[in-house]
């Protein structure tokens, strides 16, 4: 039994199922992959991922490699009944061979969350701006009391950044 195999079978997978992977050394950013079942032919787990290349299924013999080099941290269950799971598994489908990925815009926790509720929403990349929003915000603020020119300019140019990563993570208009 392979690696893959196992890991479907010691969770439980079911269609529509992510999975949540930390890069094992030094991962700041979680990675997302898609569940999508078995392969009618082959009886092999299916697995989709956008990646820097596009949202595509992952081969069956890198998907060993790629669960053994990014740690499984979580499964979000897919929350629906088997109707709502197949309509998942249409979307997941839907967006195999589209570009366009982009760390901000349009990342592999968008896909993840479009699978799963049909909107494209990452909590990561909302975290990050908000969290670039309060520290531009405060260096703003320490900047213009100090009358720090260059100090308050740096603060608005990161609370604009991060007011536009926060807008980026919710992608619901797609």
């Amino acid at each position: 039994m392979t690696y893959t195999e196992a890991f479907v079978t010691q969770n439980n997978l079911q269609p529509a199922d992510a999975i949540v992977l930390r890069k094992k050394f030094a991962g700041m950013f979680d990675h997302f992959a898609v569940y999508l079942g078995r392969h009618s032919e082959t009886n092999k787990p299916l697995f989709a991922a956008n990646y820097t290349n596009g949202v595509q299924i992952v081969k069956h013999h890198e998907l060993d490699q790629f669960l053994q080099v990014l740690e499984p941290n979580r499964i979000e269950r897919f929350n629906g009944n088997h109707t709502e799971r197949r309509g998942a598994v249409k979307r997941a489908i839907s967006k195999i061979g589209e570009k366009g990925y982009n760390l901000i815009w349009n990342n592999c926790q968008h896909y993840a969350s479009f699978v799963q509720y049909g909107k494209k929403y990452s909590p990561q990349v909302d975290a990050v701006g908000k969290t670039m929003m309060v520290g531009g915000a405060a260096t703003a603020l320490i900047g213009l009391a100090s009358e720090n020119k260059k100090a308050a300019g740096w603060g608005l140019f990161f609370f604009a950044l991060g007011a536009l990563a926060s807008t980026a993570a919710n992608r619901d208009n797609d």
